[in-house]
């Protein structure tokens, strides 16, 4: 399930997702443009590292950075998840620490933000109403904002941007609407996002292709979403597709079933 952040912390917070897996196999994940803490209230989450087929246990609570290529999760039985959407920016915002150097990474949460994630999840363990779940995260996630300089005012409106075109810009037309250089957007997307504007519009036309072929209207066939998400011809689209998900249009439409829209069951 899906819910909103208070008003007050919409700067930084995208939504909260409460997810329960009963899929003991690989759950994909990828890219959705945007960083987040996990808090596995049940179960473990494990992850298979980059070519690689060693499998490492994750921390139950993590902060995960801009994710540069997919990865295979794998969840224990009855698995429940807790997770922190954050705004893109949403993180620097948070924990002052430049998105460059959170990307691709995972942290144990402990050493993100020190003693008070243990009593936020001791605090969390006990508590079965989401809406209260909510309250009690963002009453402590206050004692941990660390860096006062909030970058929205400068980034939020070229996401907005960015996403109201559906990601289908150039950089030279992101320099006309924003008045910034190419420079300039490169600096700022790298300090607080943690990848390239050019990346972070691939993902936000991707995803909005996803929202097609998500949609209610199953019949949209692959062609017409992919021309009304920007891509030229059908190759550019599996190879876009394919580098961000691992995953071809049609695999990911047939996945055993989707967590959320970047965390899919994979056969």
């Amino acid at each position: 399930m899906q819910f909103p952040p208070s008003p007050a912390w919409s700067f930084c917070i995208k939504h909260y997702l409460f997810l329960k897996c009963k899929h003991a196999g690989p759950l994909r994940l990828f890219s959705d443009g945007n960083t987040g803490m996990v808090f596995t209230l049940r179960g473990r989450l494990k992850i298979r590292q980059d070519n690689s087929q060693d499998i490492e246990i994750l921390p139950k609570v993590f902060v995960y950075g801009q994710v540069d290529r997919y990865h295979d999760i794998f969840s224990s039985d009855e698995t429940e998840m807790l997770i922190i959407v954050f705004q893109p920016y949403g993180c620097f915002s948070l924990s002052g620490i430049p998105g460059a150097e959170l990307k691709a990474s995972i942290f144990d949460a402990y050493s993100v933000f020190g003693r008070q994630i243990c009593s936020l999840t001791d605090a969390l363990g006990s508590e079965t109403s989401y809406v209260k779940s909510i309250s009690i995260i963002e009453s402590y996630l206050a004692g941990m904002l660390r860096n006062t300089k909030s970058p929205t005012r400068l980034l939020s409106p070229i996401v907005k941007i960015i996403v109201q075109a559906k990601g289908q810009l150039v950089a030279s037309e992101l320099t006309k609407l924003t008045g910034y250089s190419e420079r300039q957007l490169e600096r700022f997307f790298h300090q607080e996002i943690g990848v390239s504007p050019v990346k972070y519009l691939q993902i936000v036309r991707l995803h909005h292709f996803l929202s097609l072929i998500r949609s209610v209207n199953k019949t949209t066939s692959f062609t017409t979403a992919a021309l009304e998400s920007g891509y030229y011809d059908q190759s550019h689209l599996i190879h876009n597709f394919k580098q961000i998900t691992g995953l071809t249009p049609s695999q990911y439409r047939a996945t055993a079933g989707t967590l959320a829209v970047n965390l899919v069951i994979v056969n």
